[in-house]
């Protein structure tokens, strides 16, 4: 019976020692209603609640956060615009002790901007991750590191979509790929992790070509909308359906009858969150691809 007990014992803790290795390369996040994807992670030991953002270019806390941390230093500043075209001026630091779950290093730099997200501290960049694969697991709601095996083994099963960097003087990065939609028009994209749930924005410039009527009152609603940083910068936005918006690498991750904003003044033909490509993304910075399973 002891020595039975015993067995039982050593299965036991070798199980625990291979979920604790499991589990260090997955970072669990929340699924917020309103489509970002919320993760935990300690700067300078401070810990903190991070909208995951492949939009942002640029990792920014909450000025109260950024307050928070012991060991910052001064590293410049950045002038950035938001896909509206609105400007945005921003100090740099170098912040230390990054960790986000497994992941760590050992400065990154950042901004932070005064601005109330309520119980969120700030938004967590692609620049973060950009030397390290990744895949965004939307079913079990993980992120997973990935190795240089794992990542060999998910090229041979996914749909490679390639992306485009948009990479600014090495502190902001930023992907696009390109699209087609309603089978006739394709235009280049911003991948945006953060851009909501359901967002398609396109640019107000193909609305002629896509055939959309702004004074067709039944299909077309006109809004105005206030930005989250400067209130006093006002966006005129057409809301509408489309037919169909289709990866021009592969037509098969596509989505039909979708909701879809145009918005005057994007700098950008279009800015689209990325939910509704598959279950499992992947992220190959290295190699400009996107490896998606559906």
């Amino acid at each position: 019976m002891r020595l039975l007990l015993l067995s039982c014992l050593i299965v036991l803790l070798n199980s625990a020692a291979f979920a604790k290795t499991e589990v260090k390369n997955e970072i669990p996040f929340e699924m917020l209603q309103s489509g970002h994807i919320l993760v935990k992670a300690k700067i300078d030991g401070v810990e903190g609640r991070f909208i995951f953002d492949t939009g942002a270019g640029l990792t920014v806390f909450t000025k109260v956060f950024f307050n928070k941390l012991k060991h910052t230093v001064s590293s410049g500043s950045y002038t950035g615009f938001r896909a509206t075209g609105e400007r945005v001026d921003a100090d740099l630091f170098r912040v230390k002790g990054v960790q986000l779950g497994g992941f760590q290093k050992e400065e990154e730099e950042v901004s932070w901007l005064d601005f109330n997200l309520g119980d969120i501290d700030g938004i967590l960049s692609l620049k973060l991750l950009e030397s390290q694969p990744f895949t965004i697991d939307f079913n079990k709601k993980v992120i997973v590191l990935e190795s240089k095996q794992t990542l060999s083994a998910i090229k041979k099963i996914a749909k490679p979509m390639p992306v485009q960097l948009e990479q600014s003087r090495d502190r902001s990065l930023t992907i696009f790929s390109y699209f087609k939609i309603n089978d006739t028009l394709t235009l280049q994209l911003s991948m945006d992790s953060g851009a909501g749930k359901d967002v398609f924005r396109i640019n107000s410039k193909y609305l002629k070509q896509l055939n959309v009527d702004v004074n067709d009152t039944v299909r077309v609603k006109r809004i105005a909308k206030k930005s989250e940083v400067d209130t006093k910068y006002v966006s005129t936005i057409y809301l509408t359906k489309l037919n169909k918006l289709a990866s021009a690498h592969d037509a098969a991750i596509s989505t039909s009858n979708f909701p879809v904003q145009f918005v005057d003044g994007l700098i950008y033909d279009g800015i689209i969150w990325i939910n509704w490509l598959g279950s499992k993304i992947t992220f190959d910075l290295q190699d400009k691809l996107l490896l998606v399973q559906q």
